[in-house]
Formats: structure tokens, sequence, C-alpha cells
């Protein structure tokens, strides 16, 4: 961490809050100085909204202000509360601001109180961050950001733009999914020559907009709310998007986004007893003739015999994965395939295949010593289903794109088009979503769903969210004036019931699924682990290999499949976790070739938590025939991996590479985890022309080293 802190205070960069009142360079690499500088008194903080479409840069300056130093959330963090007050009006903004003070991360987020009189005026275009970064020496601005997941190839892509004086880049959310398609809301802003750089982050489940303009020495970041149009009611208050940044220096990105990396597993990452989750997990079940699909079809016994056959060849996982269907459908315990797993709401366990529920396989589990974790979608909701029929008052209802188009403020991203051929296709019976935003609401989902999980020996909770659009459903229930309220509501009501699990069940994990990877931002990556970061290829892995390049920029914690044992496809499914899909049922596999790669992974796991590099380039890495290798870095100890793949149609049968972080005085030990060759090599071969060989195309080699 010291390290950390080095980089930060030495940073060759100014912040300033709205083009106005610069910060000293010098507060940079002090938390609790930035943040008395950037919210002083008399200061326009770096955030801002409109209020009766008059720019808060014009006022905030003369609102009563107080700022009160509050317990921080974690060790080595400070945190102040700071009130802005309407003197004329019953509106208050709270900025909750935590400067972190071993990675010298800043993060606030904004809160909008009402007093209980009266209607507030018209809150919008709020921007949780806005702010300018300055810089003498530099030659213009760069990003690089990640794509969003698509259940594509190019999920998690590394893409790298230009930011010189004029230019504008505006990227926002589409659909209500913070990480679907478009963007991941995770940026690296380098100011060009002069060594140093912000990563910026948003921690926001649901919409936002973030423009980046540059300037001559300069760039302007102005992210939050993607549309905010709103009065408040008498005694309401909301809050809206946490805004992150982490100064850096250095002479790559790479600076940047391994400071963050630290950042985000030191303090954005949920652990238990101090650990992060990093599982080798198995899934129960493989796939069935139709009208079977998803876990429809898997029985107490048949689950119970995949377990004890797991036991039998020693490839025990850490956790067993129940996933879609294991539910009654609605209409009732009997299967006919009419349904499937998309019917959703009826959180009651088919006692038909399961007439104990889950406690015969759990406890099986749990004699071997491995985990259950089972599936849920608990927003999507089926009419007919439990939940739609005994509490419709907790349900969100799609209203006709007349309403939907008077509340909502279509854009480039959302067009009526768009709007009218999603209606068309979603089934009637799928048109509700349980709303979150309600308390009564989400308690009773809260009581309900963690009662279940007891009465089960359900040991971590799994969440997907398969549901395209579901802003529609929000702005339907918005109402005039009040456009970004029940988004609002809604996603700090997700925040709740997952902190209620975890408060809950103490030793609970939760992994974060939404068709994929498509709800990763700063707020979930705190609570639950992606497992599942994209619905792409289901064992693809020349996919699997670009995914893992790209998303390792920002996030350490994240994982995908292994379908097979061979080198070149299980190392494509190797992150800091793995879901193996492995048949134990059927023929084709050596149960010592199933440990070696489950032997492999668990040596390879917790590198992937540690500093990343790519060795391979950016941009589209896709092509087959090319290699592709990246290196994981352990700089306390001095240790670490090397992976590289050569793709199918590859014609060099060699790689050459310049490692990073490597002693060229010193002595390595480097292992080929292929053959089991040993080498002792001078670093000084390692960080420049590093060449690695292999004859086979498709193939995979992987490499360890140790500084002697």
């Amino acid at each position: 961490m010291k390290r950390i802190a080095i980089i930060v205070i030495a940073l060759a960069a100014v912040l300033t809050a709205n083009a106005q009142a610069p910060v000293p360079r010098k507060n940079a690499g002090n938390p609790e100085k930035w943040i008395k500088t950037a919210f002083a008194p008399g200061a326009v903080p770096p955030f801002s909204f409109k209020y009766n479409g008059v720019p808060s840069g014009k006022f905030i300056r003369t609102w009563k202000y107080s700022c009160t130093k509050t317990p921080a959330p974690q060790d080595n963090a400070v945190q102040y509360s700071i009130l802005y007050k309407d003197p004329r009006s019953g509106l208050r903004v709270r900025a909750i601001v935590t400067g972190y003070t071993d990675t010298g991360a800043i993060e606030w987020v904004l809160r909008f109180y009402n007093s209980p009189t009266a209607n507030t005026g018209i809150i919008s275009e709020v921007k949780t961050a806005d702010f300018t970064l300055n810089d003498k020496n530099a030659n213009g601005y760069s990003l690089r950001r990640l794509r969003g997941s698509n259940a594509d190839i190019h999920d998690f892509e590394v893409v790298e733009e230009s930011l010189n004086a004029g230019d504008t880049i505006k990227l926002a959310t589409r659909g209500g999914r913070s990480s679907d398609i478009i963007s991941m809301p995770f940026f690296n802003i380098t100011a060009l020559g002069a060594d140093c750089g912000l990563v910026y982050a948003i921690g926001w489940t649901g919409n936002w907009r973030t423009n980046f303009t540059g300037g001559r020495n300069s760039c302007r970041v102005e992210s939050g709310l993607k549309d905010a149009n709103f009065y408040l009611k008498p005694g309401e208050d909301v809050r809206t998007p946490l805004a992150s940044i982490l100064f850096w220096t250095g002479k790559d990105m790479m600076a940047g986004h391994n400071a963050f990396r630290r950042h985000v597993m030191a303090h954005h990452s949920h652990k238990v007893d101090g650990k992060p989750w990093t599982p080798l997990a198995a899934g129960l079940d493989y796939g069935d003739p139709a009208p079977c699909n998803e876990y429809t079809c898997l029985t107490d016994l048949l689950a119970r015999g995949i377990v004890q056959r797991h036991k039998q060849l020693d490839i025990m996982p850490e956790v067993f994965w129940l996933d879609a269907g294991w539910y009654e459908p609605p209409t009732g315990p009997v299967f006919n395939g009419q349904f499937g797993w998309p019917a959703v709401g009826t959180w009651v366990v088919d006692r038909e295949r399961y007439p104990d529920g889950f406690v015969n396989m759990s406890n099986l589990m749990h004699s071997y010593g491995a985990q259950f974790m089972v599936w849920f979608e608990p927003e999507r909701i089926t009419v007919g289903s439990k939940f739609a029929t005994e509490h419709p008052e907790y349900m969100l209802r799609l209203g006709d794109l007349g309403i939907v188009k008077e509340v909502y403020k279509l854009s480039d991203s959302l067009t009526e088009d768009m709007i009218e051929a999603y209606r068309l296709r979603l089934p009637e019976r799928e048109r509700m979503v349980f709303n979150l935003a309600d308390d009564a609401a989400r308690e009773y989902l809260c009581k309900y769903i963690g009662d279940l999980m007891e009465a089960n020996g359900i040991d971590h909770y799994r969440q997907d969210f398969n549901l395209d659009f579901v802003d529609l459903y929000w702005a339907t229930a918005d109402g005039k004036d009040r456009r970004g309220v029940t988004e609002m509501k809604y996603i700090e009501g997700l925040y709740k019931y997952w902190d209620y699990l975890l408060n809950r069940f103490p030793g609970l994990r939760i992994d974060n699924c939404a068709s994929g990877g498509r709800r990763i931002d700063l707020e979930t990556i705190s609570r639950a682990v992606p497992l599942w970061r994209t619905d792409y290829g289901y064992g693809e892995p020349l996919g699997y290999q670009c995914q893992t390049y790209g998303i390792n920029f920002f996030l350490p914690q994240s994982g995908t499949a292994c379908y097979n044992t061979d080198f070149y496809t299980a190392r494509s499914g190797y992150s800091s976790a793995m879901v193996a899909h492995i048949p134990v049922l059927q023929g084709g596999y050596e149960a010592a070739d199933i440990r070696r790669v489950y032997d492999e992974f668990k040596a390879v796991r917790n590198y992937f938590l540690k500093d990343y590099y790519p060795l391979s380039g950016t941009g589209d890495v896709t092509a087959t025939d090319r290699w592709l290798a990246y290196q994981l870095d352990d700089p306390e100890t001095r240790t670490g991996y090397v992976f590289a793949f050569r793709r199918p149609d590859c014609p060099q049968t060699t790689c050459t590479v310049d490692l990073r972080n490597i002693d060229p005085a010193a002595r390595y030990l480097l292992v080929n985890c292929n053959t089991g060759d040993r080498l002792d090599i001078m670093g000084a071969d390692l960080a420049r022309n590093f060449t690695m060989t292999l004859e086979q195309a498709p193939g995979s080699i992987l490499y360890r080293y140790e500084k002697n």
C-alpha cells in the first residue's frame, strides 16, 4: 500500500470543480485535505445539478453549508458529511464523501432531501461528478474503457479514444443495466506527455450518462443520472450514483489500472473473514432432452448422484451450483415443458422433484466439505405466479407507449421504434417487475427469500436479471415531472436487499448475473462477484480469452466457465473464479485430467487479484491468427504467471514479450507448467524479448516465475 501512496503523492495533475476553484496539486495524495479543499465552504463542489432550470454553480455557494466528520465505513478511510441547504426552500443536498488513506481514492454520493411541508421545485441534469482535470504539461488526453456485455466475442473489449481540444465522448447506458452493451462504467484518463492520469468509476446499477470533453490542457468529466427531471414530495429523499476518482502517475496507463485494481480489492470486494471469493464451482446438471431446459428436469436423487460422483472421482468443487428451473411453474408442481425456467415469480421448491426441499442435497454437499449456491431472479415476474397473484400491489407494470413517451426522455440510445419492438416481443405473461422501490415490497422479499434460503440450507445466493429496458417500467411509474425517482428508489432498494441478505447470513456470498455481465459497476462489485460474466459462447475458448484479457484491466474478480480439460480450453476459462461444466456422468473424460485442471486453477486464481499486465496490445484481439498473452504479477512475493495462447490459425510458433515488474539484475526461477521444466534465468532475459515457443495450434503455454 505504501507504493500506491507514493504514486498518488507524486501526481502531476490538478482537479478543478466545474472549471473553477483549482484544487492544489499537493493535496492529491492526502484524501482528507483534498476533501476539505474540493468541498470547502464557498467553493463550487465537484458535482452539479439544475434547480428550476438554474445551474447549481450559480447558487450553491450562497446556500447554508455545514461539514461534519463522521465514522468511516472501513479501515484506512476518512468520511465527511457535507450539507448544502437552500435558505428559501426545503431542499437540501448532502454529499457523503469518503477518502481512502491507503489507496488515495476519493468517492462521494449525493442525497437530495425535502422538508415535510411542500414539494420542491424541479431538480434536473444531476451530475454526481462535474470537474475538470488540468495539467499544463498535457498534450491532450486519452480515454481507455471497456465495452459492456452483449453475449458476443467483443464483450469487455478495450476501447481507446483521443480527447483533443474540442473532442467530446458521450457515453450512456441503454435499458437500465449498468454494463449492458455500450460501456463498462470504469474509465482511465491519461494526460498525454505528463505521465499521469485519473481513473473514474461509477457505482450505479441503473442508467448513467458520462461526457468527457477535451480542452487545450484539460479534460472535463460530467457524469450522473441519465434522465432526471423531478420534484420531491414533502419529506422525500433520493440518492444518486457513486462517483470514484483515483489519481495516478506512471509512464503508461497500467499504473492507473493496477492502482485501481488494488483499491477494488481493498475497499470494493466483499470479504468473509477477510478473504475475497475465488470459488471453484461446478454445475449440478449439464443439459437434458426437450422439453427440459436449464435445470427444469433435475431431481433431488439425480443431484445427489452428481455430488456423490464428484466425491467418488476425488474432484470435489468448493461450490455446487443449482441454476434456473428448480421452482414450481405458475401451473403447479407438475412439469409439462410449457413454461420452463423463464416462468419466474413462484419461489417455491418443486416438491415433485425435491420432496424434502433442498436439505438432503445440501447436507450431502456439506458432509463432503462443499457449499451450495442457488439461482434466483426475483425482479422479473410472470403473470399468474405466486408473487403476482398474492401481491399485485408490489408489481411495476409496463404502461402504454404513450404514457412512456410522456415521461421518458427519448435519446439516441432509446428510440420510439425500439420501445415498440420491445413491447411486441415481450410476452403478456412477463410484463411485470417486482417493485424494489417500495419499502413494503422489499421487506417482504427480504424475509421471503431469506427464510427460503435458511430452510433449505442454501449457502450462497445467485441473482440473475434477464430483462431489457427495465427503465420503461420505471418511466411508467414516475408520472409527470417525476422522471428518475422510481429508478433512484429502485436501485437503492436493490442495494438494501443485497445488504439484508449479507447481514442475515454472515458467510453468504452473492453471484451477480444479468444475462451475463450486464450489471457490473462499483456498487455491485462491492457486494457480489460476477461468476458468469458473459452469456457468450458457452465454452468457446477464444472468446473467453478475449474477455479475460479485457475485463482484468479494471476488475480483479470475475468468473467464466471451463468445458474441457485440454490446456487451451481449460486455461481460457481461468479467472479469479471458475465454473466447471465438465460432465461427470458421461464418458470421454479422465478424472486425473479434471484433477489436474482443478489443481492448476487453484494455483493461479489468487494471482488474478494481483497486478495485471496485457502483453499483446489492446483493441480488437479476436483474430484467430495471432497469439494472445498476459502477465499476473505479485509485487510483494516477486512471483507471477505468464499465460499465452496460440490461436488455431496462427502460423508463428513463437511469441516474444517484455515482462513487467522484473528486476533485470536478479535471477529468477522459471517453470514451464506444461512440462514441469525448470530454468534459472536472468531477469534481463524476462524483461526484454522473452520468447515462448509452442508447436501446436491451438495451444497454450503457462509459465510461473519466482525471484531468487
